[in-house]
């Protein structure tokens, strides 16, 4: 074998050992990067069910959380649901970490984990009134980012209340996106 005399070469080697050895025990970035885009997938199912889910045949809830269905008597509206929606779709991807702090207000996913203003598909989108009164008052899922144009899709959302998708231009921290709501920050799901 060559005995390697450069920096460069030996550095060369390291990293094609380095890069070998990730693909063999697949521990790369992979897992992150299924399970954001296999929520995604799971939102953008259910866009136009209604708080009984498609068809009526259902609630929206995350199970081992707080939420307590977005499903009423007589299928309608039992509260606001759009976190019970995000917390559903978690749920059905295995989502870990801290969902027993999840409750039916969209502000409870600040209770999950970190906010952060850089978006990555599966995560949580938080918006908020910007009001003194008011916290974070509404979530959704990103299921797309394309430049700064993201989209999402959320529970009840739009009129009437369903499950829908919507593209803002900007998804930076502080855009607002309708008349009375702006981009508050992400929270990332966790693998289960």
């Amino acid at each position: 074998m060559r005995k390697f005399t450069s920096l460069a070469a030996r550095g060369a080697v390291i990293t094609l050992l380095a890069g070998t050895a990730l693909a063999a025990t697949g521990t790369a970035n992979a897992q992150p990067a299924s399970l954001g885009a296999n929520i995604a997938t799971t939102a953008k199912g259910q866009i136009g069910a209604g708080p009984c889910g498609l068809n009526n045949k259902g609630s929206y809830w995350g199970r081992g959380t707080a939420q307590t269905g977005s499903c009423g008597p007589d299928h309608t509206e039992a509260h606001p649901w759009c976190a019970d929606f995000v917390g559903w779709v978690w749920w059905k991807n295995n989502v870990g970490g801290r969902m027993s702090r999840l409750g039916d207000l969209a502000s409870s996913f600040t209770g999950y984990g970190p906010m952060h203003s850089t978006p990555k598909v599966g995560d949580a989108i938080l918006y908020n009134q910007h009001t003194s009164d008011v916290g974070d008052d509404h979530v959704a899922i990103v299921v797309a980012i394309s430049g700064s144009r993201i989209t999402v899709v959320g529970g009840n959302q739009g009129r009437p209340g369903s499950v829908s998708s919507h593209t803002w231009t900007s998804y930076k921290v502080g855009t607002r996106v309708n008349d009375t709501q702006w981009i508050s920050g992400y929270v990332t799901p966790v693998a289960g």
